[in-house]
């Protein structure tokens, strides 16, 4: 089945205004999710709460942002009870400190982490995100200059969540993301092959430590790769494949620069697309020859790469498909004993995933596209009452099929809600797509994710439109 990914950038969207940030970052505030939020950090920062502004009793359309703490006062859990009493989800800090945000959340990630009193559900999901934070600052700077400490503290975090949770890698592989983000891939190998090592003997915490940070600076040599030949959608050349097989040498030197990087780390940057057989690069290397870790990251690493979004493939494959098709190339380009305990990891998750998933893109009516763009909503009812008069915001396309569009805004709207929606692309630039809201559900991130089921006269012209651009 399509998918197709629009928005090619290598920043996460909820850094790039002009991709389709969410509101609240244009605004200046950055959504930190209230309920497993440390105190320690929230003692030290300006927070904020969201004031919203309703229409009719259902629909929100507009936010303003209060000082709740200034950071002098401590922020209590008397204070997190009588929030989330009041329905309150997130509360909000300034992007301006954002890197303060994410210094406090590093320093006590690893004891959130090995906190009996954490669900491991919750500690997975910040460990996670606060890496991806993380990684999102060190592909801005692959110097590393200041890296070391903050590295050093979420893989002892990744590390700890694994030792102390038996279940960790599945709390882990849910709270993965599946995007063509860089950081996202680094932040998903990372994630997974430190349990993998675990399970396959490795009980050292500090070589733990050192195999997560292998994880999470695997790709960093892919920031010298033109983002043109990452995200080209058609087949490389000759010359652009070149570049592209660059990127592990090109880690390797990065690495190899920074004086508080481990040997380990530098060597799976240089091998993790090496293969059993030799039919690897960029040495051609041959079974013993690559280094266990480095073997380990090459399962890890393509299993990811086939079931992300990529801009150059139609569909992302299924966590089943994957393991199909790495088991089929199995002695021959991978490890037998790493593929052994990854089956063992991975197998019970896909089919647990199976089970609960929502219907696929083969069970739907139309088949769904990526679609991440700018777009302009007019809402022209509430239910069935009028607005007194038009009332419109900026938000983010995410999906589009015949049937309907999928939004992404920092305020939801009412289901019932009369929507006309105007993506700013070039084959809507003189239509509006217009429809009902039959969806509308709070992500992690604090945004919502809007359906929008679109009327008959709708779904024959996004047909049309769908075949003709398929990108």
């Amino acid at each position: 089945m399509s998918a197709v990914e629009i928005d090619y950038s290598t920043q996460s969207a909820d850094t790039n205004a002009s991709s389709g940030a969410p509101p609240s970052i244009r605004s200046g505030f950055l959504p930190v999710p209230l309920h497993h939020m440390p105190l320690s950090v929230l003692n030290t920062i300006p927070v904020y709460v969201k004031a919203r502004t309703t229409l009719n009793r259902s629909a929100v359309f507009a936010n303003t942002y209060s000082l709740y703490t200034a950071g002098v006062v401590p922020f209590t859990e008397a204070d997190r009870e009588r929030l989330a009493g009041n329905g309150i989800r997130f509360v909000y800090v300034r992007v301006a400190d954002q890197r303060r945000l994410q210094r406090a959340l590093e320093s006590c990630l690893a004891s959130v982490a090995g906190d009996p009193q954490v669900p491991a559900s919750e500690a997975s999901a910040l460990v996670y995100e606060t890496s991806f934070g993380l990684m999102n600052e060190v592909l801005s700077d692959p110097t590393l200059r200041t890296a070391a400490d903050p590295l050093k503290h979420v893989c002892e975090a990744i590390s700890t969540l694994v030792v102390c949770h038996q279940n960790a890698f599945s709390h882990l592989f849910a709270a993965a993301r599946h995007d063509f983000f860089t950081a996202t891939h680094l932040v998903n190998v990372a994630t997974w092959i430190v349990p993998l090592a675990y399970q396959l003997g490795c009980k050292d915490e500090a070589e733990l430590i050192q195999i997560g940070q292998a994880g999470l600076l695997h790709d960093l040599g892919k920031v010298r790769v033109s983002s043109e030949v990452i995200n080209k959608e058609s087949e490389l050349t000759d010359e652009e494949r070149a570049e592209i097989r660059r990127h592990p040498a090109i880690g390797h030197e990065l690495l190899t620069a920074a004086d508080w990087c481990s040997e380990l780390v530098a060597t799976v940057a240089l091998q993790h697309h090496e293969r059993m057989d030799g039919s690897g690069y960029p040495h051609q290397l041959k079974g013993d020859a690559i280094h266990f870790v480095s073997r380990i990251c090459a399962v890890a690493d393509a299993f990811d790469a086939m079931t992300a979004v990529r801009p150059y493939k139609d569909r992302a494959l299924s966590a089943a498909e994957a393991l199909a098709i790495l088991q089929s190339e199995t002695p021959a380009k991978y490890d037998p004993q790493v593929m052994a305990a990854w089956f063992g990891l991975i197998a019970p998750e896909s089919a647990a995933r199976e089970q609960r998933k929502e219907p696929t893109e083969e069970r739907r009516d139309y088949p769904r596209f990526h679609f991440r763009c700018p777009a302009r909503v007019q809402v022209l009812s509430s239910g069935t009452v009028a607005p007194p008069e038009p009332v419109e915001f900026e938000t983010t396309t995410h999906s589009l099929s015949r049937g309907g569009i999928g939004l992404r805004h920092a305020c939801p709207l009412a289901l019932g809600c009369r929507v006309r929606v105007y993506p700013r692309v070039r084959a809507w630039t003189r239509e509006y797509l217009e429809g009902t809201v039959v969806r509308c559900r709070e992500t992690s991130e604090g945004i919502y994710d809007i359906g929008v089921e679109f009327t008959p006269e709708c779904r024959a012209l996004t047909g049309r439109r769908a075949g003709e651009d398929d990108r």
